[in-house]
């Protein structure tokens, strides 16, 4: 732990200073405050929309912050060198990932933070009663968020391009909100190939309708319990995947 707090605090540092973390922030504040004006123009909706789209607009600039912070973590360093100089020091390898990686997940989480304090205000300002279910359903977003950029970062030590490791992710990322229709398609096709290869999809990608939880709000009551498992084991695989990778690679 002595060598992963330090790498936790210089991620999050180095992050929260990169001017495209705020221009993603500010972009979602405008799109918020875009809402506002979508509401009124709604009359007696003006609260649903701007809950609903505020929800979305947090969760897809969550997204793109967390793509930006994963794919730029490790990449960047490789590229400037200096990864050659912290590992020349007594770092374990595996030292490194997990503080990059926590460093990561918190810098992404205070993005969301800003949003969503900003989207409650809006809220507020409008008359709208603070609820459980929407601290529920943000916490849907996050899971999903710790989800993709776990996988994020181990597609930029797969690829040596952050072109290819963004595209990945994204491709993940609307697969993982298909997962049921995955898995009715491969029942349905005769084709063994494209049955394999659909079922290959289905388990290999993040579950992220699990962690829809502002869809499912009006269901009546759920576990939660369950998605956080799968959100930790999904990530802590992905973690060894990315510490086996990353130790193979000749620094």
């Amino acid at each position: 732990m002595n060598n992963i707090i330090p790498i936790i605090k210089y991620t999050v540092k180095e992050n929260i200073r990169h001017k495209i973390f705020y221009v993603l922030v500010l972009f979602a504040v405008a799109i918020i405050g875009a809402d506002i004006l979508f509401g009124v123009l709604a009359g007696d909706e003006q609260v649903r929309l701007l809950l609903d789209v505020g929800l979305g607009a947090i969760e897809v600039f969550g997204l793109l912050v967390s793509i930006f912070v994963a794919v730029t973590l490790i990449l960047e360093e490789v590229e400037s060198k200096t990864i050659y100089l912290l590992l020349s020091r007594p770092l374990r390898r595996i030292d490194y990932i997990l503080g990059r990686y926590f460093g990561m997940i918190l810098t992404v989480i205070i993005g969301l933070v800003i949003m969503v304090v900003l989207h409650l205000t809006f809220l507020i300002i409008i008359g709208w009663d603070v609820q459980l279910v929407y601290f529920i359903a943000v916490f849907g977003i996050i899971l999903k968020i710790i989800l993709i950029s776990t996988v994020a970062l181990f597609f930029s030590l797969f690829s040596t391009s952050a072109v290819a490791s963004i595209v990945f992710t994204i491709f993940f990322w609307i697969l993982g909100h298909f997962g049921t229709e995955l898995k009715f398609l491969s029942s349905k096709i005769t084709n063994i190939f494209l049955k394999i290869l659909l079922k290959i999809f289905f388990y290999i990608t993040p579950n992220f309708q699990f962690m829809n939880f502002r869809d499912r709000l009006d269901m009546g009551s759920f576990s939660l319990t369950m998605p956080v498992i799968y959100t930790v084991v999904y990530s802590g695989v992905c973690i060894i995947l990315c510490s086996i990778l990353f130790s193979r690679k000749e620094f």
